[in-house]
């Protein structure tokens, strides 16, 4: 058995903290120590961007809770999840979710260009899919949907491309965070089949 496609072991880490709760990953046993160090530094430095971003250091009011899931663990690709609340008073508090897609034999961390062949229109397909599921599921945008950004958040998911936006990016409070689930089947001919999303073909 080839060990190197089995899943990676993920270990639970709590930081906590007055007015701060937040569990997140790191990834444990990769044969490359310096590649596990590289990509559960980058893990971590996502948590810190994300407590930063939601006012934690400057607002004395702000308390945050968070937690993570694993989207993908397997044949050297793990996607995961970063998900924080945040209240500082008022009617309710705030959603931010962030992602980070890996291989785990390489440290290399994918921005979602990435995924896709080289020249490949992938942001005039993505974007063709995303209008038509808006359409389909007749989502109530707070402004018309002008497509896909340069740096756009994305993970992987059961042999699928989610590409998801933030509150308030696209629509009201009340839909909490917009996802758009795009099979790998859907998008074959112009993914990088060395990439994660062509490790999640066959």
């Amino acid at each position: 058995m080839n060990t190197s496609i089995l899943p990676v072991d993920i270990v639970t880490h709590h930081l906590i903290k007055p007015r701060l709760d937040v569990y997140y990953p790191r990834l444990a046993g990769l044969v490359d120590h310096t590649v596990e160090r590289k990509l559960n530094e980058r893990i971590h430095q996502q948590v810190e961007t994300m407590i930063k971003k939601q006012g934690f250091y400057e607002n004395p009011e702000t308390e945050i809770t968070g937690g993570f899931e694993i989207k993908t663990n397997e044949r050297n690709i793990v996607s995961l999840t970063n998900s924080h609340y945040s209240y500082s008073g008022g009617a309710h508090g705030l959603i931010i979710l962030r992602s980070l897609t890996m291989n785990i034999q390489t440290g290399k961390v994918y921005r979602l260009k990435e995924l896709f062949n080289p020249g490949a229109p992938y942001v005039e397909r993505l974007n063709n899919i995303i209008r038509e599921q808006i359409k389909k599921r007749d989502l109530p945008l707070l402004t018309p949907f002008k497509g896909i950004a340069p740096y756009q958040y994305f993970y992987l998911a059961d042999k699928a491309l989610v590409i998801y936006f933030q509150l308030y990016d696209l629509l009201p409070y009340a839909f909490g965070i917009p996802y758009f689930v795009i099979p790998v089947y859907e998008i074959q001919d112009i993914i990088d089949e060395d990439g994660p999303l062509g490790q999640m073909i066959y």
